[in-house]
């Protein structure tokens, strides 16, 4: 049986490509949308760590690239509160483009197929429900743009 390895996720944000980096990688917008805390090393190989205070948990990042503004990603360990290094991880890409109407971000997670059978399942299930309700938030964030 193959194992999936990729979450896909692509939203057309009704805001400006520098806007929408800006969203994606300053720790005090990120903690506007994605989660409720966010720490960021925005340079290749810098630590990131992106908190959820309602689950008691955060996940930590290494920065894998960089390239203003149109690509952004990090590899995160899967098991919370836990150093990348020491824990199965998955790598998050974000894609921006302009486009009519604002910018379209794309959003794919990878390196499901590569975690141990203990913990495939439920990595991949609750990352593909996350990253719908993530992205969502990152729409309602930026059409509201509460943070200018």
């Amino acid at each position: 049986m193959t194992r999936q390895d990729r979450i896909e996720r692509e939203v057309l944000v009704p805001a400006e490509i520098e806007r929408v980096w800006r969203a994606l990688t300053s720790p005090e917008e990120l903690a506007q949308w994605f989660g409720d805390g966010a720490e960021l090393d925005l340079r290749v190989g810098g630590a990131a760590k992106f908190s959820w205070s309602e689950y008691g948990e955060s996940w930590e990042a290494v920065v894998q690239v960089v390239d203003p503004p149109n690509r952004f990603a990090y590899r995160w360990a899967v098991t919370s509160d836990t150093r990348v290094e020491d824990s199965p991880s998955t790598v998050v890409e974000f894609t921006l483009s302009t486009v009519d109407g604002g910018t379209m971000v794309r959003v794919v997670e990878t390196g499901f197929a590569s975690l141990p059978d203990e913990i495939y399942k439920r990595s991949l299930d609750e990352n593909t429900s996350g990253w719908k309700a993530e992205v969502e938030d990152l729409v309602n964030y930026l059409s509201g743009d509460r943070a200018g």
